[in-house]
């Protein structure tokens, strides 16, 4: 495409129907004498018991057996998370996370790398907005010299001064790509405006570059000292070995391990700034694409009771045929998907909305979305059909949504993170069946108010500015350079410009 050539766009035409005559029928094949099989009868879910133990220095552990297959894994679960990085030096969390895995005091990475191999035993990290992890998986037979090796990386990782120079930059080329990314810059900007207030506005994808080019070792012990440590760890197993086996080796590698030094601690307002609500236009030259970005705060926190907003939602935003998705995408032709939904954290939900939409519509499809989550929440709320739809949906993917244990292992350690009982999905169908309709509608309208969105967009300014100036909202012009952690950098307005 020449440059010329960038902003014009061909609306999608909907070609008229076309009588097509059908094909002859042929015979199945194979030795399937009766045809084709019936559709079998759906199944019910089998959620595994939970069960919950501790270890000798107090650190709690929860497992739930599945014996299909041979293998243990588990997760050492650390309050911290996002919600826990440092402040003014935003992506230590992360950098001390990849750092950890590259040796420890008596192994480097290679012989690290070498005794995993040889056990079968993938060994990783992940973080959320609440919770920092270790992961584990083995062969089952391996588990007692797994977990010695997977408490080495935790308990003693070396963090030594070649292998945090060669991962910083890893990370640092990591945010590079970010920035070049319209999800990357979108989510930063609506993360600060929504959470900035909080921990959780700490989300800034890989960090502050300038921040996490300074970090040194020093940096990443003391973040490991503070939050990675026994007093705030919790360890989740789903294995084929039986619980007494399983804590007698976990036992062994976490049992004696004790904290040093004070904790980190997370800090929550009870109150918090209002929002205005805006438009904020990240400047992309020459994007092709808007991508549109909305936020509202709801009042809610993980550990409501989010079933019943989230069944509503499914109607709304959160599955294909929504309706948000189906404006978008099937009767626009705007967006190849969009959609919303509740950004379940511990101490937080807010409602958001997301949608990649084509640069020369990105004025019409706020005003399209705006239109359609007002509908929703007033004139037109769900309906019957969408109430049965998001029923069966959600109730007949529940056995495909556990049949691996790394799911179900990912269930135990969210049920635990938002308070709810261990047995949460074993009951979560009966639960499912005494929802009605006007319950949801009354739910959802309660708390979701499109005049309380913030919008980010992430789009050539010079095509997406003059769009947005109509909508009735005040819009932000900011650079994209400006938002890794860097100063604001205004765009000229356009007006100006041309003056």
């Amino acid at each position: 495409m020449v440059d010329g050539e960038r902003d014009k766009y061909e609306e999608a035409v909907v070609p008229p129907a076309v009588a097509v005559k059908p094909a002859a029928e042929t015979p199945v094949k194979g030795t399937r004498a009766g045809g084709i099989p019936a559709v079998g009868t759906l199944t019910g879910l089998a959620f595994p018991a939970v069960e919950r133990a501790r270890l000798s220095n107090g650190i709690e552990l929860v497992y739930a057996r599945r014996d299909a297959v041979p293998i243990t894994q588990a997760v050492l679960s650390f309050d911290a998370g996002y919600a826990a990085d440092v402040a003014d030096k935003l992506g230590t969390q992360q950098l001390t996370l990849s750092v950890m895995d590259e040796g420890t005091r008596t192994l480097d990475g290679i012989a690290l790398a070498e005794a995993r191999e040889r056990l079968g035993a993938s060994i990783g990290t992940g973080t959320s907005l609440d919770r920092t992890t270790l992961s584990m998986s083995v062969p089952s037979a391996n588990l007692t010299p797994a977990v010695a090796l997977f408490a080495d990386i935790a308990r003693n990782p070396a963090f030594a001064d070649e292998e945090v120079g060669r991962v910083r930059n890893q990370q640092l080329a990591g945010i590079q790509q970010e920035l070049t990314s319209p999800q990357g810059l979108g989510n930063r900007v609506i993360g600060k405006l929504i959470n900035g207030d909080t921990p959780y506005g700490k989300a800034q994808g890989g960090g502050d570059p300038k921040a996490v080019a300074a970090l040194t070792r020093t940096d990443l012990v003391a973040f490991q000292q503070a939050w990675l440590r026994p007093d705030k760890a919790k360890i989740f197993v789903v294995s084929d070995r039986p619980l007494a086996e399983v804590r007698a080796v976990l036992d062994r590698g976490f049992g004696d391990w004790t904290a040093q030094g004070p904790a980190g601690v997370k800090s929550f307002p009870t109150t918090r700034t209002p929002l205005t609500p805006k438009i904020v236009l990240v400047d992309r030259p020459n994007s092709p694409q808007s991508l549109i970005l909305a936020g509202q705060r709801t009042g809610l926190k993980g550990s409501d009771d989010m079933l019943v907003f989230n069944t509503a939602n499914d109607a709304l935003g959160g599955s294909f045929l929504s309706r948000i998705n189906m404006d978008l995408r099937e009767e626009k032709h705007w967006s190849y998907g969009a959609g919303g939904r509740f950004q379940t954290a511990a101490f937080d939900a807010p409602y958001g909305i997301s949608a990649g939409v084509q640069a020369d519509k990105t004025g019409p499809s706020i005003t399209a979305l705006q239109q359609d989550v007002t509908q929703f929440v007033t004139t037109k709320p769900m309906t019957q059909t969408e109430f049965g739809l998001a029923i069966d949906g959600g109730i007949r993917a529940l056995p495909g949504s556990f049949e691996t244990s790394g799911a179900v292992l990912g269930a135990m350690q969210q049920n635990d993170l938002l308070k709810r009982p261990d047995d949460y999905y074993a009951t979560i169908t009966r639960r499912y069946g005494a929802l009605t309709l006007p319950q949801l509608n009354t739910a959802i309208a309660g708390v979701i108010d499109v005049k309380k969105f913030t919008w980010v967009v992430v789009g050539d300014a010079k095509t997406v500015k003059p769009q947005l100036d109509s909508l009735g909202l005040p819009v932000e012009v900011v650079s994209a350079a400006s938002v890794a952690g860097l100063p604001v950098v205004p765009v000229t307005p356009l007006a100006a410009k041309a003056k």
